[in-house]
Formats: structure tokens, C-alpha cells, sequence
């Protein structure tokens, strides 16, 4: 008996192929969309630290018994968190919601405890004069003693291991981004700086530096309600995006 194989025609072939290629793609779009969704997933139930500065006895900058640093960073804190939880955020943590004084060695103990997505850090700058204005934002130094100040940092040689760092630049440059927009030609840049709050922690986070108290200016904006509601949305904006 004589077999036959079967054969395809030429244009069933291509059509088959094509079928198969498209499946294939379909599939892998499917499996990258729920790796995505899982770690989208992921970072919203990790905690997020805000750091509210200052606190108690510790006034930080003071301008009058009703102008205080301690004060202000608390309600942007508490406005930045609400809004956080807004857009998602379900574990968002203060080193502090009242008026205490809480001691740096608390804060840090805070922050590994919980290992969390990142940790935000809120102060007002002042002094230089009442003529300095804007805002800043610092984020942990890449260099980590004197021997490395001079030269290349063996840090940056290795992004994988530091990612923390490269993250926090990230983080900063989108909230940044945002802050722009409430306060209009008065960015003072990207610092980079020590973090005594992050010593020993490898997670990403940023100290912003919201406007001059002791500028006439900035203070009437960072006093008042409805702006202290635009800074936590700018912040939160970048948070979003900026991680």
C-alpha cells in the first residue's frame, strides 16, 4: 500500500503561520500584562513613610507662635497621606500625626520595620535671607565617606545593586515635576546629600524642602489650606509616577 503525506497549500500555510504568531503574541502580551498588574499590585500594598520634621519642643523654622515649620509640615504630611490612600495607596504610615517630638532613632526603627515602598520626608526651608524662595529636593548620596568624594563612586559602577538610589533620583525628578506647577519658576533643583533618616535602609526616599518660610511670598502660599491640598496632590502625582 502506498502512503500520501498531506501537504498544506502555500496559502494555507502562510495563514497558519500567521494564526500561530498572532496566538503566540496574544499569550505573551496576556503573561506581561498580569507580571505588570501583579507588581502594580504589589507596590500599592507596601507601606509608604511619610516623615512629617520636627515635632514637640523641636519648632524647626519659627516665625511666630503661628508660623512654625513643626506645624506646617504636619498638615502637608497628613494632606499627602489622604491623598495617597486617594489614588490607591492602601499602607500609608507618619513617623508622627501629632505634635510630639519623636527621636530620630524611633523614626529609623519605623522605617525597617516596615519595609516599605519609600519614605517622603517634609520640611520648610529658612534663613538666607527673606529674599530666598522656592523649593527643593534632596535625595540620598550616592557618595558615602570622604574617600569617595574625589573619586568616582563605586556605587554608581553598580546600578543593580543600588537601585534605591537611582530610584529616589527618579522619584525626586517626577515630584519635581509637579511641584512646578505650584510653585512656577522657583524650583532650586535636585541636591544630592546625606540622609541621617535612611542610615542603613535601602529603600528609595526623598526630603522635600517646600518653599522659604521666611519669605513673605512662600509663606502665605505654604499657610494656606488650598495649596498645602496642591502640594500633596503634586506629590502624590510623582509618587505615582515616579515609581
Amino acid at each position: 500500500m502506498q502512503y500520501v503525506t498531506p501537504t498544506l497549500k502555500v496559502g494555507k500555510m502562510k495563514k497558519f503561520k500567521i494564526i500561530s504568531i498572532y496566538t503566540i503574541l496574544v499569550i505573551l502580551g496576556i503573561c506581561c500584562l498580569a507580571g505588570q498588574a501583579s507588581a502594580q499590585q504589589e507596590r500599592i500594598n507596601k507601606a509608604i513613610i511619610i516623615d512629617a520634621g520636627h515635632g514637640g519642643p523641636d519648632y524647626g523654622v519659627k516665625v511666630s507662635d503661628t508660623s512654625c515649620e513643626k506645624d506646617l509640615n504636619l498638615r502637608i504630611a497628613l494632606a499627602l497621606q489622604k491623598e495617597l490612600n486617594r489614588i490607591g495607596y492602601k499602607k500609608v504610615m507618619l513617623t508622627r500625626s501629632t505634635d510630639r517630638e519623636v527621636p530620630l532613632k524611633e523614626r529609623i526603627q519605623l522605617i525597617k520595620n516596615n519595609d516599605p515602598l519609600l519614605v517622603i520626608s517634609i520640611h520648610i526651608n529658612g534663613g538666607f535671607g527673606n529674599k530666598s524662595k522656592g523649593y527643593e529636593i534632596y535625595f540620598p548620596g550616592f557618595r558615602t565617606d570622604k574617600e569617595t568624594r574625589s573619586e568616582p563612586s563605586a556605587i554608581i559602577k553598580d546600578m543593580t545593586k543600588n537601585k534605591h538610589l537611582n530610584d529616589s533620583v527618579r522619584l525626586a525628578q517626577y515630584i519635581q515635576k509637579y511641584l512646578d506647577n505650584v510653585f512656577p519658576k522657583e524650583n532650586r533643583g535636585l541636591r544630592e546629600a546625606p540622609m541621617p533618616l535612611m542610615e542603613g535602609i535601602n529603600v528609595p526616599a526623598v526630603v522635600v524642602e517646600i518653599g522659604f518660610l521666611t519669605n513673605k511670598e512662600n509663606r502665605k502660599k505654604i499657610t494656606d489650606d488650598k495649596v498645602q491640598q496642591e502640594i500633596a496632590k503634586a506629590i502624590s502625582r510623582g509618587v505615582k509616577e515616579g515609581l
